[in-house]
C-alpha cells in the first residue's frame, strides 16, 4: 500500500522528513525555532563579537538589573551557582563586567557591566533585533508579537 504525501506543514523544515506525532510537541517545535535563531545570533553576534548566547544574556541581564548578584542570575537562566561562576569568570576576564563587595553584606558581590561590556551589549542586541526580524519576515507584527507573548507567558510557568 503506498503512503499519502505528508501535508506540508507536517515535514521538517529542512531534509523533508515526515514528523509523524513529534508535530505537535511543543519541545520539538522550540528547538525547530532554535535551529533558526541560533543560526542569526551566531552570524551577527557569535562569529562577530566573539561572544555566547549565555554570555550575551549574562550580560545583558547583568547591565539593565546592575547591581546584581550571582545568586539572582543564576536562578534566572536556571543555572548552578558554580555554573555561573564560570561564566562570570569568563566575562570579568574579557573585560565586560566587574565584580564589587557589597557594602552592606561583604559576602556578597555586586556585578555591573563594564563601560566596554556595556558597549559590546549594546551593538549586539542592536544587531541581534535586526536579525530577528529577518527570521520572522514572514509573520505578520501581530503574529510575531503574539509569538513572543505566549513563549513569555509559557516561561513564566517555570515560577509555578
Amino acid at each position: 500500500m503506498k503512503r499519502s504525501k505528508p501535508a506540508s506543514d507536517d515535514i521538517t523544515p529542512e531534509g523533508g522528513l515526515e514528523e509523524g506525532g513529534i508535530h505537535e510537541l511543543l519541545g520539538y517545535q522550540l528547538a525547530q525555532a532554535t535551529i533558526v535563531t541560533t543560526r542569526a545570533f551566531n552570524a551577527v553576534v557569535g562569529e562577530p563579537l566573539n561572544l555566547r548566547p549565555v554570555e550575551f544574556t549574562i550580560l545583558q541581564l547583568v547591565h539593565e538589573n546592575a547591581p546584581v548578584t550571582a545568586t539572582k542570575l543564576s536562578q534566572a537562566l536556571a543555572v548552578t551557582r558554580p555554573g555561573i561562576t564560570v561564566w562570570l569568570d569568563r566575562l570579568e576576564k574579557r573585560g565586560l563586567l566587574e565584580r564589587e563587595r557589597n557594602k552592606t553584606d561583604r559576602r556578597t558581590q555586586n556585578l555591573r557591566a563594564t563601560v566596554q561590556g556595556k558597549e559590546l551589549v549594546n551593538s549586539a542586541l542592536a544587531e541581534l533585533r535586526k536579525a530577528e526580524l529577518a527570521t520572522v519576515q514572514h509573520l505578520s507584527e501581530g503574529e510575531r508579537r503574539m509569538l513572543l507573548e505566549l513563549l513569555h507567558k509559557f516561561a513564566l510557568s517555570r515560577a509555578h
